[in-house]
């Protein structure tokens, strides 16, 4: 691809200083030594290149006395300007850095202590702990320059074991307990095949599929959930039937140790795997870091996500693991139709979800592997890092401190409003840190900016670019563009983060700060100038607006030129854009409100509103509700009400209507300890676990319901597995989702006097609901606090 060719590759703060093209993997080979895959069209090959470990330090006295292995040489530079690591240390093996690094923590240690940091990682060093990463850093080199997303050789894995319920006393899958029985596969080629264990042994199995990878050589390979089950249920295997997992380009076994990911609020423990020349990416992180900034996707299981894309294929196959053990006896060929549908969902959720990090990979120091799980923060950091080592120049320490202020958000008109326009200006934190020069303190060659400016400026190109392609009909080239501008997107809308971050080295709380009082100050002009012209400004978040129009103004066309007259008067730099029309909003709290378009559809925000952890009655009850509600139809609300009442009292549902998903957000041991030193209550998730005897690791998700009867201030006790749930003889606690529906029902309390409340949501009456004389509370004047209790914790 040479449209942005020129201005991307030869950007060399954005791309590194070298233009080797083709890259598709790399390796420590040797203790000083990487060796690199590069694609032509003569086909893959590779060669070894030197590299020598490094990294920063605070002080040349904290090597004085160190006395290498061998006598070998290292050298000591000082580095240019007066940031807090003035010094950099050179080695020429990877073993004689690691003894300078154990040297270091000894002397920073006082002798009988252990020290409470990991070796390299304390405030006298700066050190990038992987051979990869150092050497991209001190090269310059990226991979993948010169290539298309559509370029990657991608392969992708999924496994099938013979898990028996009835002989299994745990309901999780253990990894290696049971016999591999099928893996398919599949690439984005083409290719697809599907093996199995009938009438030969697991063992033969495992060989063909070493076999087949090293045939087929990919530079990705992608399952979903791979790390936390594919991969080491794979090894293990491997491991028991004595077939040497041999996956790597140059025939080594796969290395793997424990790491940990969070999605926002979330962490999830898991074990990395490291494959020689080859990269490996989890669908499983790919979907759950979409959902960070969205929070749409119901769940994370490849069937849900499937779905939730698109990418489900109408005559999917279908199978409940339970089930799979007696498929495999009685009817294998609708097994591996599963199994083959499996991997090609896979395939199709990283098309749509990997091309960012594929196109951030080309300015980053980092594997592709590694940049597709790491977060946005290191990845600017990796790039100021490589520039400052480009040019010899110290780097900083983190600095102190605490940011005051965030966005500016607040909610003046609460009820039923319309007609509604939406506007935000576009890119506020970017524009304002372009605008206004925002740097860190710290950054003296003053990168950053520099940074955010190129970025902004290669996003335009692209984005345009993709236009002019897909007009064009160059449809595969377009969304490729499309993605590299996505890419872009993501590290432009990250720097603003970068900078109260409290572990950034190039982080300054008083920018951040500048920043935000400053965008404050545009949205309450903003607000200003909307009001100015008859609008009433109903919520402002951040860098949106929602407002009703004044009267006369009534059509699109209107709303677009009021919009734009705004925009003109803003400051220089600060362009408002025009983002959509609503027949009706219900305003029901900060950053919780519910859309109503003008073609029908609804849009409901904030997770006071529909929450995900609860149940999936409660959501589709609130949903509806609201519905009802803008379309004023009071019989209407009651008598959904009355529906699922009747359902719940009938037992007229499945479990997916009323189980719970949660997530573990401590490992099992710590909970117990928790739970006997009283620092934390009984919860009906761990408490579940222990009764069936779970594994149960942070990060894994559990699906219950609660059983039983009566309503208790408790019910950690009476928590069962979904899976445990029988329709012929339902057990749920009727009583406790009675009350879980009075609790969803008062969501909707603002909008009554208390009594027509209590007519509308309510059947124990003598005389039949009759919605006259109720009356919709329209607008909702008090401007008291913005927030409102949880739902009542039962677990």
């Amino acid at each position: 691809m040479n449209i942005l060719a020129d201005t991307t590759f030869n950007n060399t703060l954005l791309y590194g200083k070298d233009k080797e093209e083709r890259i598709i993997g790399l390796h420590q080979s040797g203790d000083a030594e990487i060796r690199l895959y590069t694609r032509s069209s003569d086909g893959i090959t590779n060669r070894n290149e030197p590299f020598f470990p490094f990294f920063f330090l605070s002080g040349h006295e904290l090597l004085q006395d160190f006395i290498p292995r061998r006598q070998e040489k290292y050298w000591l530079i000082r580095l240019e300007g007066d940031n807090y690591y003035q010094y950099l240390a050179i080695f020429k093996s990877w073993s004689n850095y690691r003894s300078a690094l154990d040297h270091i923590q000894s002397k920073s240690t006082p002798e009988g202590e252990e020290s409470q940091q990991p070796p390299g990682k304390t405030h006298l060093v700066y050190n990038r702990g992987d051979a990869i990463t150092q050497y991209l850093m001190q090269t310059g080199k990226t991979l993948f320059k010169g290539m298309v997303f559509d370029e990657l050789h991608r392969l992708q894995l999924d496994i099938e074991t013979y898990y028996r319920p009835e002989k299994n006393t745990s309901t999780k899958v253990e990894h290696g307990k049971d016999p591999i029985i099928i893996i398919s596969l599949c690439d984005n080629r083409g290719w697809e095949r599907v093996i199995h264990a009938k009438e030969r042994t697991e063992k033969e199995l495992l060989e063909e599929l070493v076999s087949i990878i090293q045939a087929q050589d990919p530079d990705v390979i992608e399952g979903h959930n791979i790390f936390n089950f594919d991969l080491p249920y794979l090894q293990r295997r491997c491991e028991i039937n004595g077939v040497e997992f041999r996956l790597g380009r140059d025939g080594s076994i796969p290395r793997s140790y424990p790491a940990s990911i969070r999605f926002a609020e979330r962490s999830i423990d898991y074990h990395y795997y490291e494959i020689a020349g080859r990269h490996v990416i989890d669908t499983y992180f790919l979907v759950q870091s979409y959902d960070v900034a969205r929070r749409s996707m119901p769940g994370y299981g490849l069937k849900v996500a499937a779905k939730f894309f698109g990418v489900a294929a109408p005559d999917r196959t279908y199978v409940d693991y339970s089930e799979i053990a007696d498929l495999w006896d009685n009817n294998p060929e609708k097994l591996l139709a599963y199994a083959l549908d499996d991997v090609r969902e896979t395939r199709e959720i990283s098309s749509i979800l990997s091309g960012s990090n594929f196109y951030q990979t080309q300015m980053m120091p980092y594997s592709y592997a590694q940049t597709s799980r790491m977060g946005p923060a290191a990845k600017i950091e990796g790039v100021m890092v490589r520039e400052y080592l480009r040019h010899k120049h110290s780097i900083p320490r983190p600095g102190t401190g605490q940011q005051g202020s965030g966005g500016y958000t607040d909610v003046f008109l609460k009820g039923i409003l319309g007609p509604v326009v939406y506007a935000d200006v576009e890119s506020l934190y970017p524009s304002i840190m372009l605008t206004y020069h925002v740097c860190p303190a710290s950054d003296e060659r003053r990168i950053f900016p520099r940074i955010l400016s190129d970025l902004k400026d290669l996003r335009f190109k692209a984005k345009n670019s993709a236009k002019e392609e897909k007009r064009n009909g160059n449809r595969q080239l377009s969304e490729n563009l499309d993605a590299m501008q996505a890419s872009f997107k993501i590290v432009i809308n990250a720097m603003y983060g970068y900078l109260g971050f409290s572990g950034g080295i190039f982080n300054d709380y008083g920018e951040a700060e500048r920043v935000t009082t400053t965008g404050q100050e545009i949205a309450r002009q903003m607000i200003r100038e909307f009001e100015s012209r008859g609008s009433r400004v109903i919520e402002v978040d951040t860098d949106g607006i929602l407002f009703v129009p004044p009267p006369h103004i009534t059509t699109e066309e209107q709303e677009i030129a009021l919009v734009r007259e705004v925009s003109d008067v803003m400051p220089e730099g600060i362009t408002i854009g025009y983002d959509g029309r609503f027949r009706k909003m219900i305003s029901y709290m900060k950053k919780n409100y519910v859309l109503l378009q003008y073609d029908g559809s609804m849009k409901l925000k904030g997770s006071s509103l529909i929450s995900r952890s609860g149940e999936k009655f409660g959501r589709e009850f609130v949903r509806e509700g609201f519905k009802k509600l803008l379309e004023e139809d009071i019989q209407g609300l009651h008598d959904l009400y009355v529906h699922w009442k009747n359902r719940i009292m009938n037992h007229e549902w499945s479990i997916e209507d009323f189980s719970r998903t949660e997530s573990m957000k401590t490992p099992l041991d710590q909970y117990k300890n928790d739970v006997t030193t009283g620092t934390r209550s009984k919860t009906i998730t761990y408490e579940l676990a222990i009764r069936k005897g779970l594994t149960v690791n942070k990060g894994d998700r559990i699906t219950y319901y609660v059983a039983g009867s009566g309503l208790q201030t408790s019910h950690y006790d009476r928590g069962k597995l979904a899976d445990e749930w029988n329709p012929g003889q339902p057990d749920e606690n009727t009583q406790f989702y009675l009350k879980r529906l009075d609790e969803f029902s008062q969501k909707f309390l603002p909008f009554f006097r208390p009594q027509d409340f209590s007519a509308i949501f309510t059947t124990d009456t003598l005389f039949s609901f009759s919605p006259e004389g109720i009356e919709l509370i329209r607008e909702i004047e008090s401007r008291d606090s913005d927030t409102q209790p949880p739902e009542q914790g039962l677990f």
